[in-house]
């Protein structure tokens, strides 16, 4: 039996066993029909059993079937103004990808780098990172392997022929090193923006809906960036000393250059997608000043604003054959419009989980998490968070975890944000596991990762990172003002 048939069997069993057996002592019979409903679409989601986005949408069929929630009020999640920040902020992205603005910015650094091999690994995560905080992951990782090889191939020859075997390490270290930074910048790259995964959204959703705590886009920055800021650097000394430590001479700055390419330049087209980013920027940074004057401003709008400038924006492209404006159909049928049924699932399980009582339930039998201070517990919900998600979904821990975790803060007297937060950065964690996250995959296909390497480096960046996530909950975000 395959990985999908005893997902999809082992959901639909216990789901009616649930069904079938009385609420636990303390839980009510609605919040034990949730349990039912959380426990087959986590089945679903972790095994992949039906596809994932369809599994999404299992909350719309079921919550009402079982007299949990009306139809219109799980539909309207399907809608949350947090998937119109998604789908505006991947249209933007789009565009930033089309007119290849973000190879120009990747070049520019990579080629301006010092060409010692651990400064020229710093650089590529570095700028892996500032792409993927707009770009999604995948993409990211798409476009910077190609320079990341280049480069590579610039500092170390291909050909093997150097005879000295303690350098033939160093160059096979430094190559594997290279090659593994790309998935682990382009996934850290992401914590920092509430677009960068579709994970951060989603918690941003579910604080909002369930908890009455709003974290604007800036909001969310003062917490992400400082952690981006922090990790990158912390993964590339653990590769560059820890797991595939190298040291050799490097090569010259133009060798590089010769390697990657020259940006060339800038043309009218992508003149008009950066002023356009810009402006959306801007506004997402002086949205507190704009909404003075715009009250119904916010994030989402500012994204769908934006979306919306770039498919009437002419491209100024005289070229034949060019595109007309600077983002059209062809392009926007790329965004993940998909995520309306997964995500919109999520926070309708998340939302149930919460109105039900189940996550205050599951809360109280967990209460020897509740008894520790606040950052000892936030490190354990970071830890559990992560591990997880090397093995399931980001989407599926975080839509589960997130409300668990609010509750453990509730019943120890701490800000359910808190705990939330945490919970939804450590999903997007999972670094060990080449299935982990589609970056992971594309970085081990190339057949130049060793999986003890990979599973060395990732569990150790996986532990930091939940610690990172941690301190930066507990002495950052409360500093915000949420409500």
């Amino acid at each position: 039996m395959t990985v999908k048939k005893f997902g999809l069997w082992l959901g639909v069993i216990s789901f009616v066993l649930m069904l079938l057996l009385p609420a636990p002592e303390g839980l009510s019979a609605t919040g034990w029909r949730v349990a039912a409903v959380t426990v087959l679409i986590g089945c679903w989601w972790f095994t992949e059993a039906v596809p994932v986005t369809l599994t999404g949408s299992l909350p719309f069929l079921t919550l009402p079937l079982l007299g949990i929630a009306k139809p219109d009020a799980i539909a309207s999640l399907y809608m949350s103004p947090v998937l119109f920040l998604i789908l505006g902020g991947s249209l933007v992205g789009l565009a930033f990808e089309k007119w290849n603005l973000h190879r120009r910015v990747a070049l520019i650094v990579v080629s301006k780098a010092d060409p010692e091999p651990r400064s020229l690994l710093l650089a590529i995560m570095a700028v892996t990172a500032l792409v993927s905080m707009w770009v999604n992951n995948s993409a990211t990782t798409v476009m910077m392997l190609p320079i990341a090889m280049a480069a590579l191939a610039a500092v170390v020859p291909e050909d093997g022929s150097n005879s000295d075997v303690a350098l033939q390490r160093h160059h096979r270290n430094f190559a594997a090193a290279m090659i593994l930074s790309v998935s682990l910048a382009s996934n850290l790259g992401g914590f920092a923006t509430p677009i960068g995964t579709p994970v951060n959204s989603i918690a941003v959703g579910i604080l909002e809906r369930s908890y009455d705590v709003r974290l604007s886009f800036v909001e969310w920055m003062s917490f992400g960036v400082p952690f981006m800021l922090l990790s990158v650097p912390i993964a590339w000394w653990l590769l560059s000393r820890v797991t595939l430590p190298f040291k050799f001479s490097g090569a010259s700055r133009e060798s590089i250059r010769a390697s990657i390419g020259e940006p060339g330049p800038m043309g009218v087209a992508e003149q008009r997608v950066l002023a356009i980013v810009g402006i959306v920027a801007a506004a997402w940074l002086f949205l507190p000043v704009l909404e003075k004057s715009f009250p119904g401003l916010t994030d989402a709008g500012i994204a769908i604003a934006g979306a919306l400038a770039l498919c009437l924006c002419p491209s100024g492209d005289k070229r034949p054959g060019a595109a007309v404006v600077l983002l059209e159909w062809e392009d926007a049928k790329r965004a993940p419009w998909y995520l309306i049924l997964l995500l919109g699932g999520g926070l309708a399980l998340a939302d149930s989980v919460v109105k039900s009582g189940l996550s205050a339930w599951l809360g109280s039998a967990l209460a020897a998490v509740s008894d520790l201070p606040l950052l000892p517990m936030l490190i354990a919900i970071s830890l559990l968070c992560a591990l997880i998600t090397e093995a399931a979904s980001n989407v599926a821990t975080a839509t589960i975890f997130i409300p668990i975790a609010a509750s453990l803060a509730l019943g120890a007297n701490y800000d359910p944000a808190l705990a939330a937060v945490a919970a939804a950065m450590a999903a997007n964690l999972g670094f060990a596991n080449p299935a982990a996250t589609s970056s992971n995959a594309l970085v081990y296909s190339t057949g130049r990762i060793p999986i003890a390497a990979m599973l060395k480096s990732g569990l150790l960046i996986d532990v930091a990172g939940a610690v990172l996530i941690a301190i930066a909950c507990a002495w950052i975000l409360p500093l915000l003002s949420l409500r």
